[in-house]
């Protein structure tokens, strides 16, 4: 299994339009052979003492695979070439992190 947390730095003022091509997006990825999860999560305060300082232009997506070679079609995916150039422009940065199961 292929585990990805992917964090986004949204321009101010473009979350809801970027969440908007998000739900377009989201059912096609979810369909494709090897996806297990594709799920798009928006930070809020709570009490744990350890938590970053919510930013609310940040957005973050849990990803996970089944095998490396799902990971890498879906990075080659038509819907993914088609939406990539509707979001860039909606967004200051992106980083991605790439893991196994440990345990």
């Amino acid at each position: 299994m292929v585990h990805l947390v992917v964090t986004f730095s949204i321009k101010e003022g473009k979350m809801e339009e970027y969440l908007g091509e998000l739900k377009k997006l989201r059912p096609l990825v979810l369909a494709e052979k090897g996806c297990v999860e594709y799920t798009f999560a928006r930070e809020y305060q709570s009490p744990i003492a350890i938590q970053e300082a919510v930013d609310p232009n940040r957005l973050t997506l849990i990803e996970k695979w089944e095998t490396p070679e799902a990971l890498a079609i879906h990075g080659k995916a038509p819907h993914m070439k088609e939406f990539e150039p509707r979001l860039a422009p909606l967004r200051v940065g992106a980083s991605a992190r790439v893991m196994e199961a440990a345990l």
